[in-house]
């Protein structure tokens, strides 16, 4: 049986092994630089990525319930009813991609009654952690596996998924129609994009160690945590499903590109790496009203803008960043 430890904020069962407890503000060498990007090298995923500290600005705003949300909350509730259409509650389990599909995983746990959630890791180029997978189907034989992810962007957990036939995907936002189960085709930002591991996990990202272990995860000192953040999140959870989902048969969209798309994904290259230039469709005032938490980030890293990006429209994106060269 793979090792497995419960996310204390969250109760929900992460199957990994957590290690040695680590401070990563103090330790940063323990994780890659933010200036290295992924580029293809399973190796890549040997070392977590880098967890940075959030201006209290940033902090307080994430600690208030996000109810008043129209469009994410109106997501989570298709999403909801696209899972029931197909499946009893009962026999559901959510398998939580780590770490962006635990907070998604908690809302449809608690819209649908009697469904189970637990998180693993996935790495696009590595795959699903076997050892834990393993553990989960052993663990759970009569429940319906449904992986969970926060959003898409260029469908690398999609393909990997359907590479290894593993089960269906369901996420809040699916702006190129690449998963199974949807929210949203609207690029609709979630402030958990903005969630650090020290804040609101208690651990580090996974990384890979040898083929016969289940991934590990450092453990990080609980001082760090911030229960208020994930506290405001579960409580912003909708009453219930709407039966209004999307079960668009409309063909996925692909498109080649270096930039990584869509506001969701631009805020995680702002936690983990150091975009050159984030570039958005909308106007300047547009852009502000509907990813403000995003430009906050932005601006507080110095990173510059450009709005009115006429490139985006080929894209069908709303959102992007052009990342610095791979060193």
């Amino acid at each position: 049986m793979s090792e497995f430890f419960t996310a204390r904020l969250w109760n929900q069962t992460v199957y990994a092994a957590q290690v040695e407890e680590v401070d990563p503000y103090a330790q940063p060498e323990r994780f890659r630089s933010r200036t290295i990007a992924y580029n293809g090298n399973c190796d890549f995923w040997v070392t977590p990525s880098p967890e940075p500290i959030l201006p209290p600005e940033i902090v307080l705003q994430l600690s208030k319930p996000i109810a008043q949300d129209a469009l994410l909350i109106d997501a989570a509730r298709r999403l909801a009813a696209s899972v029931a259409a197909d499946f009893i509650p009962e026999r559901i389990l959510f398998v939580a991609i780590l770490r962006a599909g635990v907070p998604v995983a908690n809302w449809l746990t608690q819209l649908l009654p009697g469904s189970l959630s637990v998180a693993t890791s996935l790495f696009v180029g590595h795959g699903i952690d076997r050892v834990a997978f393993q553990s989960i189907r052993a663990n759970f034989p009569d429940r319906k596996i449904i992986f969970v992810d926060g959003w898409t962007g260029k469908g690398g957990v999609a393909d990997e998924l359907c590479r290894l036939n593993a089960g269906p995907l369901a996420v809040l936002c699916d702006p190129w129609r690449l998963a199974n189960y949807r929210g949203t085709t609207d690029d609709v930002f979630s402030p958990s994009a903005c969630f650090t591991g020290p804040m609101t996990m208690g651990f580090s990202r996974t990384f890979t160690r040898h083929p016969e272990q289940s991934f590990a995860a450092y453990r990080f000192p609980g001082t760090l945590l911030c229960q208020g953040i994930v506290n405001a999140w579960i409580a912003s959870c909708p009453s219930t499903a709407d039966g209004r989902h999307d079960q668009s048969l409309h063909a996925p969209l692909r498109h080649q590109t270096n930039l990584r798309v869509h506001s969701n994904e631009v805020c995680r290259a702002l936690i983990n790496a150091h975009p050159e230039t984030i570039l958005f469709a909308d106007s300047p005032s547009n852009a502000r009203e509907r990813y403000s938490l995003l430009i906050e980030l932005a601006d507080w890293q110095k990173i510059p803008q450009q709005f009115d990006a006429v490139e985006l429209q080929s894209l069908d994106a709303r959102v992007a960043c052009r990342l610095r060269p791979t060193k």
